[in-house]
C-alpha cells in the first residue's frame, strides 16, 4: 500500500513537472516562431505579423487598419535602413580605423588570427545588413 504522503508528493511533482514542461514549450515557441516574425522586418509575413499584432492590441476598426498598415510598413522600412546604416558604419570603423591601430601592436601570427576573426564577424553580420531572401514559406503565402 502506498502512503497518502507519497501519493500527494507524486501529484505535486507531476503538476510542477507539467507546468515546467509546458512553460518550456511556450518559451521555445516564442523563441522559434514569434521573435523571428516580430524582428524579421523585411519579409511580408513579418510585416503582416507586426501590423496585425499592433492593430489587435489597439483594437482598430477595418477602416483604421487599412490606413494604419502603410504607416507601419514605412516605420519598419525606416528602422531597417537605420539599422543597416549603423551596422555598415560599425563595420567600416572596425576595418578602416581600429583594425589598423591594433595591427601595430600585434605579431604576424596575431594579425593573421585577428584577420580571420574579423572575416568571421563580417560573415555573421551579413544577414543583419542585407535583407533576407524570401523563404519558400513566404512565397507560398
Amino acid at each position: 500500500m502506498i502512503s497518502p504522503k507519497v501519493k500527494a508528493g507524486c501529484g505535486v511533482l507531476t503538476v510542477f513537472g507539467l507546468g515546467f514542461g509546458l512553460g518550456f514549450l511556450c518559451l521555445l515557441f516564442i523563441l522559434v516562431r514569434v521573435i523571428p516574425l516580430s524582428e524579421g522586418w523585411k519579409s511580408d509575413r513579418s510585416r503582416d505579423f507586426v501590423a496585425d499584432h499592433l492593430a489587435d492590441q489597439l483594437k482598430l476598426t477595418d477602416e483604421q487598419r487599412a490606413r494604419f498598415r502603410p504607416i507601419v510598413e514605412e516605420a519598419l522600412e525606416r528602422r531597417w535602413e537605420l539599422r543597416r546604416d549603423y551596422l555598415l558604419e560599425d563595420q567600416r570603423l572596425l576595418e578602416e580605423v581600429y583594425f589598423p591601430k591594433l595591427g601595430e601592436l600585434l605579431t604576424e601570427p596575431q594579425k593573421d588570427r585577428a584577420k580571420a576573426m574579423l572575416e568571421r564577424w563580417r560573415k555573421n553580420q551579413r544577414f543583419k545588413i542585407a535583407p533576407p531572401e524570401a523563404s519558400t514559406e513566404d512565397r507560398a503565402g
